[in-house]
């Protein structure tokens, strides 16, 4: 005997039965009502939590969000391994040593005696200098010029003349001219005796890092306008001067000569 029938039966009871709930979930979408929402999950809809800028009974202060605990950096933001080697990671290293600011010299400009440290202690490349100069031309050329001589657009309409960063006060050796002054300048800026700013700090947008960068790309500035021609690569030399021939019209010379010769001025330029 055939139980067809019976089958049939039993699939038409299992498809009215799950009709209710098929309803009630597509009832879940595209549906306005104002009944309060189906909880599927009450246990976790319900469970206590805390919310930004709320209030708790829990703590004597009464707010939920807690303060740091003092003395403590967010340290442990990324799993990248400290000091690594791998390109990818130099970028989270020099936060977490940023975070740390655990370098006097790198981080205050100033030596373990608290005077300004005299030379960058940062290592110097390319990368750096290519930093630094972007830096400078953004923040420092409107006012000091493009090469530090304080002939910006801005700097020549100033009241007074702004500070020629070739003068031998800022030179190496001169009484402004601590790589560790200059950076503090380039992060807080000039303050007279009167306690007036003379000039804006720039930290809000030069991290000491970058503040560095300025400081070497300004050197190379003034390396650049106290060079003579012996400065120069030899094998770079003849092509520099042939390129001064040409732009003063006259013929380029066969071999290289001495600066006095070639008609290079003590002050590192070409006449």
């Amino acid at each position: 005997m055939s139980n067809r029938p019976t089958n049939t039966l039993r699939l038409c009871l299992a498809a009215f039965a799950a009709f209710p709930v098929a309803a009630g979930l597509a009832g879940c979408r595209g549906e306005r009502s104002d009944a309060p929402p189906r909880q599927f999950f009450p246990d976790m809809d319900d469970q206590q939590r805390w919310y930004a800028q709320g209030e708790s009974e829990f703590f004597t202060d009464g707010r939920m969000m807690r303060p740091r605990v003092a003395g403590t950096v967010a340290f442990g933001r990324h799993d990248a391994i400290p000091e690594s080697d791998e390109a990818w990671a130099q970028a989270w290293d020099q936060e977490r040593s940023d975070m740390l600011r655990a370098s006097d010299e790198i981080y205050r400009g100033v030596d373990g005696d608290g005077e300004y440290v005299t030379e960058l202690p940062v290592a110097v490349d390319r990368d750096l200098l290519e930093l630094g100069q972007k830096n400078f031309n953004i923040y420092c050329a409107a006012c000091h010029g493009y090469v530090g001589d304080g002939n910006g657009t801005v700097g020549a309409k100033w009241s007074y003349p702004l500070p020629d960063f070739h003068a031998e006060q800022y030179q190496r050796g001169g009484e402004k001219g601590q790589d560790g002054y200059i950076w503090k300048v380039a992060r807080e800026g000039v303050y007279n005796e009167a306690g007036d700013q003379k000039m804006p700090g720039y930290s809000h947008a030069l991290t000491e890092h970058e503040a560095w960068a300025v400081v070497a790309y300004l050197r190379v500035l003034q390396a650049s306008q106290r060079s003579t021609i012996e400065d120069v690569p030899e094998a770079e030399r003849e092509s520099l001067l042939r390129r001064r021939a040409q732009l003063e019209g006259g013929p380029a010379p066969v071999e290289v000569a001495s600066s006095d010769e070639q008609g290079i001025s003590n002050s590192g330029g070409v006449r």
